[in-house]
C-alpha cells in the first residue's frame, strides 16, 4: 500500500498550496534474519496571506519483524521505530516575516536540528539526534511530536534556532498517548537551541538543551530534576570533493543515562554519489557503545535514491555486524 501511494506524486494544488510525499524502505540484515521497514512521510503546506502559513505533516511507520535485529544502544538504523499507523512531525502555523519565522503547534526536533547536509548522509541515529539527548529524554524526537514553539532567525551565514516544547513527547490520540497534550506541571519542558554559521562549504554547530523533568539515569530509573547536554560539531572541507566531520556532546548532571558522545567522519561528494565512513563512541552509565558506519548514497535522479550500509556495532552485547539497503522516493 505504502509503494502506491508513494506513486501519486507531488502536486501544486494551487499556487499557494504545496503537496508533498517521501517514501524510505528499508531491508535489513544481521546475516541471519532479515527486517523489513517502511517509513511514509506525507507534507501539506498553505499559504494563509499576510506572512502565515499552515504546516502539516504525518508519518507512517511499518515493518516486519515485531522487535529489532539487535539491541545496539544508539539504533544503527535512524527510520525503525515500533509499527504506526499515523501520526503528526508537524501541525501548525508558521509566522514569517523578515530574517525571522515563529512556529506553533505539533512539531518534533527532528524538522530543525541535526539536518546539516554532511551529517544527513548517514544512517545511525546518532548521526541525528545525539544519544546524550534522545537516550536521556522522553522529548519530542522522532516518532514522537509535542506542543510547542519553535522559532528561526536566518541571515547568511548565521541561522539560531530556538524551541521550548512539552516535556515528554507523544504520537497517538488516545488518554495516555495524546499528541496535544500540553501539561508542563507533570511532563516538565524541554528547551533546546542551536547556532550556526556556513561559509565556503564549511559547517559550524554549537548547540544546548534545558530539560526539567524526568529523565532517564543510571540503574534505567527515571529520576526528576533539571539537567542539560551541550553539543558542537563540524563540517570542515578540505577539498573540492571531500568533507571532514566531527562531532561532541557531553550531559550533565552525570547521572544520566548517556553522559557523552563522540564520533569523526569523513564524506567524499561526487554529482550522484556520496559515500561515507563515520565512527563514534557514546558513553553510558555502565558501558560504552562503539559504532561504525560504511555507506553510499547514489542519486539516480532528484526524486530517487538507493543507499546501502554496513555498521559495525561493539558494546555490552560483544561484537555485531548489521547491513542495510535503503530506497527513498520522494515526489
Amino acid at each position: 500500500m505504502m509503494i502506491a501511494v508513494a506513486a501519486i506524486g507531488c502536486h501544486r494544488l494551487a499556487a499557494q498550496t504545496v503537496f508533498g510525499i517521501e517514501y524510505v524502505t528499508e531491508m535489513q540484515s544481521d546475516f541471519r534474519n532479515l527486517n523489513w521497514v517502511n517509513l511514509l512521510r506525507l507534507n501539506f503546506s498553505r499559504v494563509l496571506g499576510k506572512g502565515f502559513r499552515f504546516d502539516l505533516g504525518t508519518i507512517s511507520i511499518a515493518k516486519t519483524k515485531p522487535g529489532r535485529l539487535i539491541d545496539d544502544l544508539q539504533t544503527f538504523s535512524n527510520i525503525e521505530e515500533d509499527n504506526l499507523p499515523l501520526s503528526f512531525s508537524v501541525a501548525g502555523i508558521t509566522f514569517s516575516r523578515g530574517c525571522s519565522q515563529l512556529f506553533a503547534g505539533i512539531r518534533n526536533m527532528n524538522e530543525d536540528y541535526f539536518i546539516s547536509p554532511v551529517t544527513s548522509l548517514f544512517t545511525n541515529s546518532s548521526c541525528g539526534i545525539f544519544p546524550t539527548i534522545s537516550a536521556n529524554y522522553p522529548v519530542a524526537n522522532y516518532p514522537l511530536s509535542s506542543l510547542g514553539i519553535h522559532y528561526t532567525y536566518e541571515k547568511q551565514p548565521w541561522k539560531i534556532r530556538v524551541s521550548v516544547y512539552n516535556g515528554r513527547g507523544y504520537n497517538g490520540f488516545t488518554t495516555d498517548n495524546f499528541l496535544f497534550r500540553l501539561r508542563p506541571a507533570s511532563d516538565g519542558l524541554f528547551g533546546i537551541t542551536s547556532l550556526s554559521y556556513q561559509n565556503n562549504g564549511n559547517s559550524y554547530y554549537l548547540g544546548g538543551v534545558l530539560y526539567n523533568g524526568s529523565h532517564l539515569c543510571e540503574g534505567e530509573t527515571e529520576k526528576r530534576s533539571l539537567s542539560g547536554t551541550l553539543w558542537g560539531y563540524v563540517e570542515q572541507r578540505l577539498t573540492e570533493r571531500l568533507y571532514l566531520l566531527t562531532q561532541y556532546s557531553a550531559a550533565f548532571p552525570r547521572d544520566v543515562w548517556c553522559r557523552m558522545f563522540g564520533g569523526v567522519g569523513l564524506v567524499l561528494q561526487f554529482h550522484l554519489v556520496e559515500m561515507g565512513l563515520f565512527s563514534d563512541c557514546a558513553v553510558f552509565s555502565e558501558e560504552n557503545e562503539y559504532a561504525s558506519e560504511l555507506t553510499c548514497r547514489i542519486t539516480f535522479s532528484e526524486h530517487v535514491s538507493l543507499q546501502p550500509a554496513l555498521h559495525l556495532i561493539e558494546g555490552y552485547g560483544g561484537f555485531r555486524t548489521v547491513s542495510l539497503v535503503r530506497l527513498n522516493i520522494t515526489l
